[in-house]
């Protein structure tokens, strides 16, 4: 599907999920290369950023996880010319969307979005999508925060199922976010000198978001990885626990089954044909447990 605004002499055209009649439409309304028109279809797994004659064509990356627990990549081609702006895109990225459907709505944010030419709309377009990573990253950040204070609540089992999701979770955001910092890092010096110098200001600001998006994805990275490795102690120190409390169990019992053996013996042992002798027996039972027990309980293994 293909919409466009217009605005004076500056177009936007916007592409979702592109089809070899917009790939035709590209090719005859705009001076694309065709190394250009050949990458839009089909999608790229990479970040990519091409500097042409008369245009910059940037290939990024946003990672959305919407309602579900899989983190899904999408990704976003943009085309930005002195007076036109090309977006191409498989499924609905909500960043891009939120701004096309404003001007769509609103003449006045469209003129404000529009009237400073494409190297200004390219900037709102690239912060707003630098902005909802950072925004599904706060997103993570709340979460591990949660797992942080349940991780003492004797819930080690739900709580490694959810470390998981979050340790997913940051590993996706990081597989898109570390690759882009080329393109963020290459985009403050090349798009002044297409889109306009008045702008040069605006990308390093773009840079700077970036840089603010892998700290935050370290932290988190290190604080999952702590989180992890805390909650792996507490997971062993309860099943030692356990493991110590059957043991204890087992060497209690022991001598009594050895004693049950002995008597049970069909050999004329003492005590077996005696008229008090099972309760004989019961007794020196009793004493032996009673005997482990304290002997135990002295060395202080429970």
């Amino acid at each position: 599907m293909r919409n466009t605004i217009e605005y004076q002499d500056l177009i936007w055209v916007d592409i979702n999920e592109p089809t070899l009649e917009d790939v035709e439409y590209l090719r005859n309304n705009f001076r694309l290369h065709p190394l250009t028109l050949k990458t839009i279809i089909p999608a790229i797994h990479h970040p990519d950023l091409e500097i042409f004659r008369n245009y910059i064509f940037i290939i990024l990356h946003h990672p959305d996880s919407g309602e579900k627990e899989n983190m899904e990549i999408q990704e976003l081609d943009i085309i930005a010319g002195k007076n036109y702006l090309i977006t191409s895109h498989y499924k609905v990225i909500s960043p891009l969307n939120s701004i096309f459907e404003e001007c769509l709505k609103s003449e006045k944010l469209k003129e404000d979005y529009l009237k400073r030419g494409v190297g200004y709309l390219l900037f709102v377009i690239l912060k707003k999508f630098l902005r909802e990573k950072l925004t599904k990253i706060d997103e993570v950040e709340r979460e591990i925060d949660l797992v942080q204070n349940e991780i003492f609540l004797g819930k080690e089992k739900e709580t490694v199922r959810k470390i998981s999701l979050l340790k997913t979770k940051t590993l996706a955001h990081w597989r898109v976010v570390e690759p882009q910092r080329i393109i963020f890092d290459s985009l403050k010096s090349v798009a002044p000198k297409l889109l306009g110098q008045d702008f040069k200001h605006h990308y390093f600001v773009l840079l700077r978001i970036n840089h603010e998006i892998e700290d935050a994805l370290r932290n988190s990275k290190e604080t999952i990885e702590s989180l992890e490795r805390t909650n792996h102690i507490l997971v062993t120190l309860r099943l030692d626990e356990v493991i110590k409390i059957l043991t204890i169990f087992s060497a209690i019992i022991l001598p009594l089954n050895l004693l049950a053996s002995i008597w049970g013996m069909n050999t004329g042992l003492p005590l077996a044909n005696t008229a008090f002798g099972f309760w004989l027996i019961i007794l020196i039972m009793l004493a032996t447990l009673s005997a482990t027990i304290i002997y135990f309980k002295f060395r202080k293994w429970f």
